[in-house]
């Protein structure tokens, strides 16, 4: 998805200008009636100018280009929701789902306070929690992958794996070649073995994310239910919302391959597993 929308295409799309179209599709149906052609293509013309010499100046305006931003903004975000929703569905996730569906309905029912005209909240504001609550599903997705990852990897096997290379290394005689082999396997392994102690500190940091999210969106909650018409209700939510922020260095190394798997015999096979290695799909998580 493209970071800026196309300007042109949101004026060609925008209620007000195929309203405007079609009226002036109705005007020149009416104009032909008395007129006959000559009316219907004078109505036509009229039309075409003003829409191309409105194509030439409103897209540029700055107020168009906010509510273009702001509407493929929305888009994107509503694009997103559906795909990690599928995504949760496919992996099962119940309680997930729920905490979820709470999340939304809390988003929603501040939607409606934000249209009372005496509150100081203001739409822009709850978009930034529904921002959260997608947010959220991004990160029980990559929750769920890493714990199938850590399914598939124990650090015990490849600490196994690893005393067997090691072991072959010690063997006399042992060609040049084989050995330059069994020296890169056991480096990748040493690579895995680091790799998964580190994401085992990252899921520990996700869980924990998971588990303190949607209290705190709670607690923003119950911050504008009961003083809606605080008139520094702006700074007030900006303060949780800080704390509410979701760090993006969480899914940076999910999408590694994993560098063992298809050995089960600590043989002189092992190198051959260790030049092909399994490539399990991994979701990311962005804030």
């Amino acid at each position: 998805m493209s970071a800026k929308p196309s300007y042109l295409g949101a004026f060609l799309k925008h209620p007000v200008n195929r309203v405007a179209l079609l009226a002036a599709g109705v005007a020149a149906i009416f104009a032909s009636i008395p007129f006959g052609l000559t009316g219907l293509a004078l109505v036509g013309v009229v039309a075409l100018g003003t829409e191309v010499l409105a194509a030439l100046a409103v897209p540029s305006l700055p107020a168009f280009q906010a509510w273009a931003d702001l509407e493929h903004q929305r888009g994107q975000r509503a694009r997103r929701r559906i795909e990690l929703l599928a995504e949760l569905s496919n992996y099962g996730a119940p309680q997930a789902m729920a905490t979820y569906q709470h999340m939304a309905s809390r988003v929603q029912a501040l939607y409606q306070t934000a249209r009372d005209n005496r509150t100081s909240l203001t739409r822009q504001d709850v978009e930034k929690l529904e921002d959260l609550t997608v947010d959220y599903l991004g990160l029980c997705v990559v929750n769920l992958s890493l714990q199938q990852r850590k399914e598939q990897v124990s650090e015990d096997v490849v600490a196994r794996r690893m005393a067997a290379v090691q072991a072959q290394l010690q063997s006399p005689g042992l060609p040049e070649a084989e050995e330059r082999q069994l020296r890169s396997t056991l480096a990748e392994y040493s690579e895995v073995l680091q790799r998964a102690r580190r994401l085992a500190v990252r899921r520990a940091t996700l869980e924990a994310t998971l588990i303190s999210m949607p209290d705190k969106m709670e607690e923003v909650y119950q911050l504008v239910i009961t003083s809606p018409y605080s008139s520094d209700m702006g700074d007030k939510l900006e303060d949780s919302l800080a704390r509410l922020r979701i760090a993006e260095e969480v899914a940076a190394e999910f999408d590694t391959p994993e560098r063992f798997g298809a050995a089960q015999n600590p043989t002189h096979a092992v190198p051959a597993s260790a030049r092909n290695p399994a490539r399990p799909a991994a979701t990311a998580a962005k804030t």
